[in-house]
């Protein structure tokens, strides 16, 4: 399961006709404004075309999430929150994997044009040829007339990629959008502006990375307040660079680490479990000596004997291996939430890894016991004698190692998953600055939002369902944020600062319970006029009262705005980041969220449910076309934490495993000891131990190795999670207590584990054991 995980995260847009000459160009800012944006310009396009040596292609395109309508005779058939692409002709040059069903790459150069894949034609037209498609209007945002021109099949290979039709870039200049798109700008940045370059053959990355300059001179010249480096990124590290991120703030990149983690622990519990066998089969190698002795003296080789044990591993490690598959099944469905959705079991990908790995690990397993069972000289074996005192010594010394090494490893998954279920723990609970209980957001259609807000807004306040209302551009904690340079001249020096902008009415504070330090709340404003200011930027801007900031004027936006209240720090984004300058202003152009906080904090499931639906009833009065979608402020923060609560729930689960499987091995252990030392148990009770005593002298060499197995896990758990815990700037304490609950619960499996088989041994008749005697 954790190889179809790993190949499928892996595979990730490798399938495209020359991915590995595809690389995205996009901002990276130094100075007062230093950050990373997986955007470029809409100037970088033909800027780079034109200038840059080694380009075949360069691809330009916007993220458009649009609503739309299909004209029909009886009635038009309407969508929402559609996700297109406005791209422009080489777009299709660049990404070559699309096959055309219908038209071609050139119907893109002209306005007014879009292209479908065959799922999306088919939702919007039906079942129709692809070219009787062509010709069929599509109607985006009520009035953006548009004619198909093409249709290319779904993508058969695993991408990014995941637009479903595409606007030609002409559109922009013939119609209302280049309100919202200018081409050929430098002095703006977005995000969902992507520039991708398809290089020439003999192109190296560093040619690309060495013209980046030519971008930075003409981008610094014509915007004074930031300076952009720019960066290359390629096509292969599109998907797991969670720095850059992928096209827009809905998709998360993958983690190379937790790949990295996950191949690591599949490795860890595979040695583990062939430890089991290697233990198993040298314990019980007596058993199998006179065979041995036999076949050898009958003319088999030390050679022969080798290859027939390992066969002998290679089959148990295939049926075991046949077993596995539908226990796959089973695992992809039981872990839903952690698979990544598309996982599945394709066996025409999976054989040769389960051939690498019934021959790799059959091998691995097998090979020392094999070893150990064909060096038997045939004389000591038909006589019982086949180990002698170093021999047994040696295996007696390697099984103990192994076991070690094998309660070494569980006992490290256990601390690791105590001190993750810790840290989420914490940062669930910790007091982020700001009230988040019983909190529902959502956002008016962006096309609409000077139009129809307050009427929306009266709508809700005449539902009893909701106690406070609140307008702003986005809840304190989001995915999502901008920030601007504003500057502070103190008499001596100015000062730049890079703070995050905040848009919110006058309710906002109140609502969400931001405590005011000094000063007052927002007026009522249609632009920012004034500022509240958190405490990180008051002291950034040389302050070091809240007092002494008030009425103080700041240049932001060519203009003079004064401080009129400092609040206290609270963290607008997740706890992975430091709390950083927040200035806050009332502009009610900038609104767009509905905060809205609901009667009944604990409310159950229909009182809930009862609640929304009318928030949505008031929705469609306002938006009877736009899909009302809400998000529970609680889960938004919850969010942050994904990759982390993943990986709680993978810890967990290869700690039980490798528990589990550690036990296996260990029963199987004491059950061989058990045996061999029948005699002395029989001895000793007859000279008078009792039961107590024998169980103890049992389990004290098993207990004793889990103990060694701690001291070896504690010092290495300390090391990965403290490395672990350095990429939080808010992180809980490494306690004693743990290292102490994972002593005190790995010796109670043990003894749990070894008890059954000493137990057995210690109330066993000795007569029985000494009748030969």
């Amino acid at each position: 399961m954790i190889y179809l995980i790993v190949n499928f995260e892996l595979s990730y847009n490798r399938s495209m006709p020359g991915y590995d000459r595809i690389y995205r160009i996009h901002s990276k800012f130094s100075g007062s404004f230093s950050g990373i944006n997986r955007g470029a310009p809409t100037g970088v396009a033909p800027y780079v075309k034109e200038n840059f040596k080694g380009i075949e292609h360069v691809s330009l395109f916007f993220s458009f999430t649009t609503k739309l309508e299909i004209p029909q005779a009886n009635e038009n058939k309407k969508f929402d929150r559609e996700k297109a692409a406005i791209v422009n002709e080489d777009y299709f040059k660049v990404f070559s994997f699309y096959k055309w069903l219908a038209g071609s790459a050139g119907v893109l150069s002209k306005p007014s044009q879009v292209v479908l894949t065959e799922s999306q034609a088919k939702k919007y037209f039906g079942t129709i040829s692809p070219d009787k498609l062509i010709g069929k209007r599509i109607v985006y945002r009520d009035s953006l007339e548009t004619t198909v021109a093409g249709v290319v099949a779904d993508p058969s290979i695993r991408t990014d990629l995941d637009y479903t039709e595409f606007i030609s870039m002409p559109t922009v200049e013939s119609t209302w959008l280049k309100k919202n798109y200018r081409l050929e700008e430098w002095s703006n940045t977005n995000s969902s502006t992507q520039v991708f370059v398809l290089a020439q053959q003999q192109t190296t990355l560093k040619q690309l990375q060495d013209q980046l300059p030519l971008l930075s001179k003409i981008y610094n010249e014509k915007n004074t307040w930031a300076k952009n480096d720019f960066a290359v990124q390629p096509m292969a590290d599109l998907h797991f660079n969670a720095e850059v991120g992928i096209f827009d703030s809905s998709r998360s990149p993958a983690h190379l680490s937790t790949m990295y983690t996950l191949i690591a622990v599949a490795i860890l519990l595979l040695v583990i479990g062939a430890i089991n066998f290697i233990n198993l089969e040298t314990a019980q190698a007596v058993r199998r000596a006179k065979e041995v002795g036999v076949r050898k003296v009958l003319g088999s080789s030390r050679m022969r004997l080798t290859i027939q044990f390992i066969c002998e591993s290679l089959v148990l490690t295939f049926i075991s291996i046949v077993l596995a598959i539908p226990l796959t099944e089973l695992g992809l469905s039981v872990f839903s939430e952690f698979v990544p959705r598309g996982v599945t079991l394709n066996f025409r990908d999976f054989v040769p890894f389960l051939a690498l790995i019934v021959v790799s690990i059959g091998f691995l397993a097998g090979a020392y016991p094999a070893f150990v069972l064909s060096s038997f000289l045939p004389v000591l074996a038909l006589k019982n004698q086949a180990h002698a005192n170093s021999s047994q010594s040696r295996t007696a010394f390697l099984r103990k190692t192994l076991i070690v090494f094998q309660f070494t490893f569980a006992q490290v998954l256990i601390l690791g998953t105590l001190m993750v279920g810790w840290q989420i723990r914490y940062l669930l609970n910790k007091d982020l600055g700001f009230r988040q209980d019983a909190v529902i957001y959502f956002d008016s259609p962006w096309w609409e939002k000077d139009e129809k807000i307050s009427l929306l807004r009266t709508e809700l306040a005449s539902v009893p369902e909701i106690k406070q209302l609140s307008m702003s551009d986005a809840p304190p904690a989001e995915n999502g944020w901008s920030s601007s340079v504003v500057k502070y001249n103190n008499g001596k020096e100015e000062i730049s600062v890079n703070a995050y902008r905040k848009f919110g009415d006058t309710a906002y504070i109140p609502f969400y319970n931001i405590k005011l330090l000094a000063g007052r709340n927002l007026l009522v404003s249609d632009t920012a006029r004034e500022l509240i200011i958190n405490e990180t930027m008051m002291k950034s801007l040389g302050f070091t009262r809240p007092l002494d900031a008030l009425d103080q004027l700041i240049s932001l936006d060519k203009s003079k705005v004064p401080v009129v209240g400092v609040v206290q720090d609270f963290n607008f984004q997740s706890l992975h980041h430091s709390v950083e300058p927040v200035m806050m202003a009332n502009a009610m152009k900038n609104f767009g969220c509905f905060n809205v906080r609901l009667a009944t904090a604990n409310q159950s499931g229909d009182a809930l449910k009862n609640s929304l639906e009318k928030i949505e009833k008031a929705w469609k009065k306002i938006y009877p076309d736009a899909e009302f979608k809400s998000h529970f402020l609680d889960e938004t923060i919850r969010g942050f934490y994904e990759t982390e609560q993943r990986t709680s729930k993978l810890a967990r689960t290869a700690m039980g495993l490798a528990i589990f499987i550690s036990c296996l091995g260990l029963f199987g252990l004491a059950s061989y000891t058990s045996v061999q030392r029948t005699k002395e148990i029989g001895v000793r009770k007859v000279m008078g131990a009792t039961v107590r005593q024998i169980v103890f002298l049992l389990s004290r060499d098993f207990l004793l190795l889990v103990l060694i197995s701690f001291i070896c896990a504690s010092p290495v758990a300390w090391y990965i999670i403290n490395r672990w815990l350095q990429g939080f700037p808010y992180r809980t304490e490494l306690s004693i207590w743990m290292f102490g609950l994972t002593a005190l619960l790995i010796v109670i499996v043990a003894f749990v584990t070894v008890s059954y088989q000493t137990f057995k041994a210690a109330n066993s008749n000795p007569v029985n054991s000494l009748r030969s005697e």
